[in-house]
């Protein structure tokens, strides 16, 4: 039995919160296929504009790593944010039919700017820990919800929604989000701030993409 770490505590002593964060009903809806396009096509959209801000935020987190070791988890994440996974996003944008000049004209709903600009101020001025934080939040509930709906052997006949599974699985995120957790160490204040702020946002965007890019 290892000891609990200061994530699990957290995720624990917040548990209706975590819950609320990975199984919403956008994750249900786009597990079981009933999801509708035009909410995930919003969701997809600003996703897009806050990947922007998650690549600057990773950036800032190499530049704080406390060393080499640290830095290559963080950098490994960055490249596949922007190789891979941005590939991703052009092949969705197709199948959405978003042409680029829309998605790169997209800008930011209220969540997301508030979002960005908390990863811009925690990116400058707080700590490792911090920054590691916020990362295990913002990638955590991803993997949580996404190892889940593929163990549960979720099909929800649209290759799209598929693939968005397949992304956030525990062959992807698994070995990342365990190096985040283990360098969170030891809890204090700051920490469960930053961990309730993360997942507080993730909640209020799942929300904005039902409400057209307003936060319900």
């Amino acid at each position: 039995m290892h000891a609990m770490n200061s994530i699990e505590h957290l995720k624990r002593r917040h548990a209706d919160k975590w819950a609320e964060a990975t199984q919403h009903r956008f994750i249900a809806q786009l597990g079981d296929g009933t999801l509708d396009r035009a909410v995930f096509r919003e969701y997809f959209i600003q996703d897009y504009v806050f990947v922007n801000d998650l690549a600057r935020f990773s950036a800032l987190a190499i530049a704080k790593s406390p060393g080499l070791a640290e830095a290559r988890p963080i950098h490994a994440f960055l490249s596949n944010l922007l190789g891979a996974e941005d590939a991703l996003f052009q092949t969705a944008f197709d199948q959405l039919n978003v042409d680029p000049a829309e998605y790169r004209a997209a800008t930011a709903n209220e969540v997301i700017r508030e979002f960005s600009e908390y990863l811009m101020r925690v990116g400058y001025e707080g700590t490792w820990t911090e920054i590691c934080t916020v990362l295990a939040v913002t990638e955590g509930v991803y993997l949580e919800w996404g190892q889940r709906l593929a163990s549960e052997g979720a099909d929800p006949g649209d290759e799209l929604y598929q693939g968005w599974i397949d992304l956030h699985t525990e062959a992807v995120l698994g070995e990342f989000v365990t190096f985040l957790n283990g360098q969170v160490g030891e809890m204090n204040e700051k920490i469960e701030s930053a961990f309730l702020t993360a997942l507080e946002f993730e909640i209020d965007f799942w929300n904005a993409s039902y409400a057209g890019g307003e936060s319900s």
